[in-house]
Formats: C-alpha cells, structure tokens, sequence
C-alpha cells in the first residue's frame, strides 16, 4: 500500500438534524472516518448523487417533511444505494423500536445516547 491509500479513510454520510448530536459524532469519528452531514433527507440524497459512500448514519426523528426510516426504505429500494450500509442512530429506544428499524432495511441499530466504542465498532463491522 503506498502513502496515499494508507491516508484514504472511509466516507461517511451522517443524515441529522440537531447540531449539536452532528458535532458530537464528527468529532468521535473524525480520527478514523470522514464524515459529511445531511440535515434533511433532501439534502442527504443530493450528497448522495454527488459523492461516493461507504456508510450511512441514519437519524429517524428528523424535522421534516420524511423521517429516517423513509430515506432507508428509498435508498434500499433504489440499485445505486442499496448496497450501502446503513445503521440508524436514533433516540427511538422503545420495546421493538430496533426490530422496526431492521425491518425497514437498516443493517444495524444503535439507540441513544450511545456507547462510542459500540459506535466505532459497529461501523467498522459494516465496512
């Protein structure tokens, strides 16, 4: 491996809403991972179109007009994404909260507040 692949880290699409919740995960995984945030699933989607990534941090609960779980479900249906993993990180922590969210094509569920080295290793399983 030369110097320039060594320095390539992963590209990931954090899909939230909350700031201060894109702060925390940017700088939790900014050593290992690149991360691009997607406020709204719109936004999500044009990134989408316009750079390549390896995985997606999905929030559920997002202020708009579609949820989380609807971006799952197109992204999954749709041949250019579907082989993305994509785990969603949600405060949705209710009983068969983590079975809807698998059901609706999430490959992994994480609930908040969250463990970090759960987070990173999670991630890593996926990629």
């Amino acid at each position: 491996m030369n110097e320039i692949e060594s320095t390539i880290k992963p590209q990931i699409l954090y899909v939230e809403d909350q700031e201060d919740a894109a702060n925390l995960v940017v700088a939790i995984l900014k050593k290992d991972f690149d991360v691009s945030i997607a406020e709204s699933v719109e936004q999500a989607l044009e990134k989408l179109k316009s750079e390549k990534f390896n995985l997606i941090l999905m929030d559920i609960a997002l202020h708009s007009k579609f949820d989380g779980l609807d971006l799952i479900g197109k992204l999954k249906s749709d041949e250019l994404y579907k082989n993305i993993p994509i785990i969603a990180l949600t405060a949705h922590a209710m009983h068969r909260d983590k079975e809807k969210m698998m059901d609706g094509g999430a490959d992994d569920y994480i609930s908040k507040p969250f463990n970090k080295a759960n987070l990173i290793e999670k991630i890593k399983n996926l990629l």
